[in-house]
């Protein structure tokens, strides 16, 4: 499992030049949601964790993943 911390998802928010709104959007959930995964108060799922590290490696942006 690739669990990722509320900093990491933060920071590769940060590297795909994307605000918790736009990167809630992408990822198909509710602003609400973004802030409880930034705040540590939910688990942040495995598969948000392996695509935003994979897009950071690859060098993609959301635009290119549509």
């Amino acid at each position: 499992m690739l669990l990722m911390t509320p900093k990491q998802l933060q920071h590769a928010i940060d590297q795909l030049d994307l605000s918790q709104r736009r990167a809630a959007r992408f990822l198909g959930v509710d602003e609400r949601t973004m802030r409880k995964w930034i705040a540590g108060n939910a688990r942040i799922p495995e598969a948000v964790a392996k695509l935003l590290r994979l897009m950071i490696r690859l060098k993609l942006k959301p635009e290119d993943c549509q």
